[in-house]
């Protein structure tokens, strides 16, 4: 291997330490878009299936859908959030429930909760950090055309989270039922968090756990490059969307 090979394996491995599953993909675009290294896509994978640090494919993720509408899409921020739960299981402490809101148009975490339950106030907890991250003088004069894609499950369907959305002035959109995809993007994100900050470790409690999660998000936010976004990170592509209507 030669010197300049052997020097990008370094920078390689140690992003594969921190981010086990990043593939060769993520691992150049993180590269070229982030540092700065003009480097071809193909050098990258060569190196990487050399060293045995490419990820298999998993073919286990293929699920049955019977979607009855196709999902919605946007590529403006704060207009379409999807919001979702996931289970964590951890020796010492049980079943903990992480709950995210996610930004559709910009790919950005905008508010979670991780709690030792799954109730309406829990996801509602995600919902208000969300608002109040992005809209901090208020949503309705903001935004009033803001959409919130869901699954149907009790939470979301409640009373009383069915109110606060109406109060708030959020359109609630509804997946149907059997349909993985038609929240995709939130899903997404979920198991990013599971592969990438729980899988790798062993957590002593959900406190651990929740002040390291609050660090991961803040670095996906800020640091992750995405294809969809013309490899920008979230933090970037919002603030360019954001400059470019002002312009």
């Amino acid at each position: 291997m030669s010197a300049a090979n052997q020097d990008l394996l370094v920078k390689i491995k140690k992003m594969k330490n921190e981010h086990p599953s990043w593939g060769y993909r993520r691992v150049w675009a993180y590269l070229k878009f982030r540092k700065n290294i003009n480097v071809n896509k193909k050098r990258i994978h060569r190196i990487m299936k050399l060293e045995n640090l490419l990820v298999p494919p998993n073919l286990k993720l293929k699920s049955k859908r019977t979607p009855t509408r196709s999902k919605p899409r946007t590529i403006e921020p704060n207009s379409i959030w999807g919001t979702d739960m996931t289970k964590i299981l951890i020796p010492n402490s049980g079943w903990v429930y992480l709950h995210v809101l996610i930004d559709w148009g910009s790919k950005k975490i905008i508010g979670h909760s991780l709690e030792s339950t799954s109730r309406t106030d829990d996801w509602l907890s995600a919902l208000h950090m969300g608002i109040n991250n992005q809209f901090p003088n208020g949503i309705k004069e903001a935004n009033p055309y803001l959409q919130l894609v869901s699954d149907n499950g009790c939470q979301p369907t409640s009373k009383r989270f069915i109110s606060e959305c109406k109060s708030l002035g959020i359109q609630q959109i509804f997946t149907s039922y059997n349909n993985p995809k038609g929240n995709a993007d939130t899903e997404r994100v979920i198991r990013t968090i599971k592969e990438d900050l729980v899988w790798p470790r062993e957590w002593k409690d959900i406190y651990e756990l929740k002040e390291e999660l609050t660090k991961w998000i803040q670095n996906y936010n800020e640091d992750f490059p995405h294809s969809s976004l013309g490899y920008m990170t979230p933090y970037d592509y919002e603030a360019w969307f954001n400059a470019s209507l002002v312009a």
